[in-house]
Protein backbone atom coordinates (compact mmCIF):
# COMPACT_ATOMS: atom_id res chain seq x y z
CA UNK A 1 0.00 0.00 0.00
CA UNK A 2 1.48 3.66 -0.74
CA UNK A 3 1.35 5.99 1.72
CA UNK A 4 0.55 9.35 0.51
CA UNK A 5 0.10 12.04 3.61
CA UNK A 6 0.07 16.14 2.29
CA UNK A 7 -0.09 18.94 3.84
CA UNK A 8 0.39 22.42 3.39
CA UNK A 9 0.11 26.31 4.93
CA UNK A 10 -3.02 27.93 5.13
CA UNK A 11 -2.79 29.66 1.55
CA UNK A 12 -1.33 26.99 -0.24
CA UNK A 13 2.13 28.12 -1.25
CA UNK A 14 3.97 25.68 0.91
CA UNK A 15 2.70 21.74 0.37
CA UNK A 16 5.06 19.18 1.81
CA UNK A 17 4.16 15.13 1.36
CA UNK A 18 5.39 12.02 3.32
CA UNK A 19 6.20 8.73 1.88
CA UNK A 20 6.16 6.89 5.13
CA UNK A 21 3.41 7.05 8.33
CA UNK A 22 4.16 9.44 11.54
CA UNK A 23 6.58 7.50 14.17
CA UNK A 24 4.30 8.85 16.41
CA UNK A 25 2.14 11.66 17.23
CA UNK A 26 2.68 13.88 20.15
CA UNK A 27 1.34 16.68 22.16
CA UNK A 28 3.99 19.13 23.36
CA UNK A 29 3.64 21.85 25.86
CA UNK A 30 6.91 23.11 25.79
CA UNK A 31 7.46 26.88 26.43
CA UNK A 32 9.56 27.16 22.84
CA UNK A 33 6.50 25.66 21.11
CA UNK A 34 3.98 27.34 22.78
CA UNK A 35 5.56 31.04 21.92
CA UNK A 36 6.83 29.58 18.30
CA UNK A 37 3.32 28.61 17.21
CA UNK A 38 0.96 31.01 19.53
CA UNK A 39 -0.68 28.03 21.01
CA UNK A 40 -1.46 26.00 24.17
CA UNK A 41 0.87 23.62 22.97
CA UNK A 42 1.72 22.02 19.77
CA UNK A 43 0.73 18.81 17.95
CA UNK A 44 3.48 17.07 15.81
CA UNK A 45 3.37 13.98 13.50
CA UNK A 46 7.01 12.68 14.00
CA UNK A 47 8.29 11.61 10.78
CA UNK A 48 11.65 10.35 9.50
CA UNK A 49 13.77 13.34 7.93
CA UNK A 50 14.10 11.92 4.54
CA UNK A 51 10.55 10.70 4.28
CA UNK A 52 9.41 14.20 3.95
CA UNK A 53 9.50 16.37 0.63
CA UNK A 54 8.56 20.41 0.14
CA UNK A 55 7.21 21.55 -3.23
CA UNK A 56 9.31 24.31 -2.09
CA UNK A 57 12.19 24.91 0.96
CA UNK A 58 10.31 26.32 3.70
CA UNK A 59 12.15 29.70 5.40
CA UNK A 60 13.45 28.48 9.06
CA UNK A 61 14.23 30.47 12.25
CA UNK A 62 16.68 29.14 14.97
CA UNK A 63 15.59 29.63 18.00
CA UNK A 64 18.37 29.82 21.09
CA UNK A 65 17.84 26.21 22.02
CA UNK A 66 18.62 25.25 18.45
CA UNK A 67 15.52 24.26 17.20
CA UNK A 68 15.24 24.93 13.63
CA UNK A 69 11.28 26.02 12.63
CA UNK A 70 9.97 26.57 9.03
CA UNK A 71 6.94 28.60 8.08
CA UNK A 72 5.37 30.03 5.46
CA UNK A 73 6.61 33.70 5.01
CA UNK A 74 3.37 34.44 3.62
CA UNK A 75 0.76 33.59 6.00
CA UNK A 76 2.39 32.39 8.68
CA UNK A 77 1.69 29.07 9.11
CA UNK A 78 3.91 26.71 11.54
CA UNK A 79 4.80 23.87 9.32
CA UNK A 80 7.58 22.05 11.15
CA UNK A 81 10.34 21.91 13.47
CA UNK A 82 13.73 19.76 13.73
CA UNK A 83 16.79 19.90 16.44
CA UNK A 84 20.51 18.99 15.72
CA UNK A 85 20.04 16.61 18.72
CA UNK A 86 17.95 14.67 16.60
CA UNK A 87 19.37 14.21 13.47
CA UNK A 88 16.92 11.87 11.56
CA UNK A 89 13.56 12.98 12.55
CA UNK A 90 11.19 16.04 11.40
CA UNK A 91 8.21 17.33 13.63
CA UNK A 92 4.96 18.31 10.96
CA UNK A 93 2.22 19.91 12.39
CA UNK A 94 -0.46 18.23 12.58
CA UNK A 95 -3.27 20.87 11.72
CA UNK A 96 -1.24 21.92 8.53
CA UNK A 97 -2.17 18.07 7.70
CA UNK A 98 -4.24 17.83 4.51
CA UNK A 99 -5.91 15.38 6.96
CA UNK A 100 -5.25 15.84 10.50
CA UNK A 101 -8.06 13.60 12.13
CA UNK A 102 -6.09 10.56 11.04
CA UNK A 103 -3.49 11.75 13.52
CA UNK A 104 -4.46 11.66 17.05
CA UNK A 105 -1.86 12.16 19.30
CA UNK A 106 -0.33 9.18 21.25
CA UNK A 107 2.22 10.99 24.29
CA UNK A 108 1.70 14.25 26.02
CA UNK A 109 5.41 15.88 26.46
CA UNK A 110 7.06 18.62 28.57
CA UNK A 111 3.91 18.00 30.44
CA UNK A 112 5.46 19.70 33.31
CA UNK A 113 4.87 23.11 31.18
CA UNK A 114 1.22 22.17 30.66
CA UNK A 115 -1.17 25.39 31.46
CA UNK A 116 -3.32 24.53 34.02
CA UNK A 117 -6.45 25.21 32.43
CA UNK A 118 -5.57 22.22 29.08
CA UNK A 119 -7.41 18.92 30.16
CA UNK A 120 -5.04 15.86 30.16
CA UNK A 121 -6.25 13.40 28.11
CA UNK A 122 -6.51 9.77 30.52
CA UNK A 123 -5.67 7.66 27.63
CA UNK A 124 -2.31 8.91 26.22
CA UNK A 125 0.81 8.81 28.00
CA UNK A 126 2.75 11.72 29.74
CA UNK A 127 6.03 12.82 30.25
CA UNK A 128 7.23 15.44 31.87
CA UNK A 129 10.51 16.02 29.66
CA UNK A 130 11.22 14.85 26.35
CA UNK A 131 11.03 11.14 26.67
Amino acid sequence: MKINIQGGCFCGKIRLKAKIEPISVVNCHCDNCKRSVGSPFVTWAVFKKDAISFNSPPPTHTAENRAVRTFCESCGTSIAYWHPDRKDTIDITVGCLDKPDNYPPNKNIWTKKRLSWVQNPDDIPNHEAFP
